[in-house]
C-alpha cells in the first residue's frame, strides 16, 4: 500500500529531509557522531568525562577528556571523517586502518612517543552512555605544552634571517625524535605524517632544553595517508584547503604510498630539520624541492647552503650534511633514523658536553 507523508510546516519537512539524508549517510559520518561536553564513556576499564574540544581533522574529532577517578587529562580522537574531505566510499577502508594501527599503538611504548592509553572498537555505541557515540575512538596521552612548529617559529622571530641554529636545544630535540623514530623502524612501522606540527615540547622557550619530546599521531589515520593515497586513486579528496603535510611528504609517498619504507620517513624529518635548525617553516614543497636540487649538486656544503641563502655558522657543516642526505630521492641512500639519532647525540656530546 502507498504511503503518504503530508508535510504541514517547513520546520517538519526540513526535519525529515535531514532524517532521510543521515540515514543514506555512512554510520560514521561526522553528522551522525554527536559529542558533547560532560558525556561519560568508558575505555581500557576506565570511566572519563568529555571536557571540551581540541580540534577536528578531516578524518576525525579530538576532544579532551577527564578520568573521572584519578582525574587524568587525556586526548580523546574519535575517527569521524568530514565527507567535505574524504569520499564516504573510503570510509570503510579508513576504519580498518584505523584499528588496525591503533590496536598496535595501544602495545607501543617509548618515552618519546605520545602514549595510547586505550582503543575501543565501541561497536553500536557501547561504551557511551545512551549511545550516543557509535564511533571507533583511541584515548591518547595529552601534552598541554607546544609544539616543535611553535618553537621553529620564536627560534626565527628572535633571530636575523639566513642564521643557522644548531644548538644543545636544537640537537637535544633532533636526537630525541630519531629516537622515537629508531624504535619504531625496528619494528617496521612506518609514522608517515613526521612534522613540526606533530611533535610536542613541554615548553617552546627559545634557548631553553624541553624536559619532554614527544613524537605524536603515530598509528592514526592522518592527512599524510590520504593525500598519498589520493595521488594513486585509492582515496579521494575533495578539498585541499591549508594542507601543509604534502611539503613534507617524501617523493615516493606521494606517488607509490603503499610501497613506502621507512626511509620514507626519513625524508620528513629532512624537511623537519632543515626547518629546525634554520629556524624557518618552509612556505611550500617549491622550496623543498630546492633543497632536494642543492643536494643533487656538486658543490659543498657549505656552497649548498649559501645557494638556499642560509650562512652556516661554525662548527655545524657536518651536521648539515647529514641533513642534505635526507632529501635524496632514493629511499635506500637515506641514512637510518638509528643512525641519525647517534649522530645527533654525538654532536650534542662533543659541542655541549653532555
Amino acid at each position: 500500500m502507498a504511503q503518504f507523508i503530508f508535510l504541514t510546516t517547513k520546520s517538519a519537512k526540513c526535519t525529515i529531509l535531514r532524517l532521510v539524508e543521515e540515514g543514506a549517510m555512512h554510520r560514521l559520518v561526522r553528522s551522525k557522531c554527536h559529542s558533547h561536553s560532560k558525556q561519560r564513556f568508558t575505555a581500557g576499564n576506565e570511566n572519563y568525562e568529555f571536557l571540551g574540544s581540541i580540534g577536528n581533522g578531516a578524518v576525525g574529532l579530538v576532544r579532551k577528556a577527564r578520568n573521572t577517578k584519578t582525574g587524568l587529562i587525556v586526548a580523546v580522537k574519535v575517527l569521524a571523517p568530514d565527507p567535505k574531505y574524504i569520499n564516504e566510499d573510503a570510509f570503510d577502508e579508513v576504519e580498518t586502518r584505523f584499528k588496525r594501527e591503533g590496536t598496535r599503538g595501544a602495545h607501543l611504548q617509548h618515552s618519546n612517543l605520545v602514549k595510547t592509553i586505550a582503543f575501543e572498537d565501541n561497536e553500536g555505541g557501547e561504551c557511551f552512555d545512551k549511545r550516543q557515540v557509535k564511533n571507533p575512538f583511541l584515548v591518547m596521552e595529552y601534552i598541554g605544552g607546544r609544539t616543535l612548529e611553535s618553537l621553529i617559529k620564536r627560534i626565527g622571530s628572535s633571530s636575523e634571517p639566513g642564521r643557522t641554529h644548531v644548538t644543545e636545544q636544537t640537537l637535544f630535540v633532533a636526537s630525541r625524535i630519531c629516537d622515537a623514530l629508531a624504535y619504531l623502524h625496528k619494528k617496521q612501522i612506518i609514522h608517515r605524517d613526521v612534522k613540526p606540527a606533530n611533535i610536542f615540547l613541554s615548553a617552546a622557550v627559545v634557548g631553553s632544553v624541553p624536559s619532554l619530546v614527544k613524537l605524536g599521531d603515530f598509528g592514526i589515520t592522518k592527512w599524510g595517508d590520504f593525500l598519498a593515497s589520493a595521488a594513486s586513486g585509492t582515496l579521494t579528496v575533495t578539498k585541499q584547503e591549508g594542507l601543509g603535510t604534502m611539503k613534507y611528504m617524501s617523493p615516493e609517498q606521494a606517488v607509490r604510498p603503499k610501497e613506502v619504507s621507512v626511509r620514507s620517513d626519513m625524508f620528513s624529518v629532512g624537511v623537519t630539520f632543515f626547518e629546525l635548525f634554520t629556524g624557518q617553516i618552509l612556505p611550500s614543497q617549491h622550496h623543498v624541492f630546492e633543497i632536494m636540487s642543492a643536494r643533487a649538486s656538486r658543490e659543498s656544503t657549505m656552497a649548498k647552503l649559501l645557494s638556499l641563502g642560509i650562512k652556516c655558522q661554525d662548527g655545524a657543516l657536518d651536521m648539515f650534511e647529514v641533513v642534505f642526505d635526507m632529501f635524496l630521492t632514493s629511499p635506500r641512500a637515506r641514512p637510518a633514523s638509528v643512525d641519525v639519532a647517534g649522530r645527533m647525540q654525538y654532536l650534542l656530546e662533543k659541542h655541549f658536553d653532555h
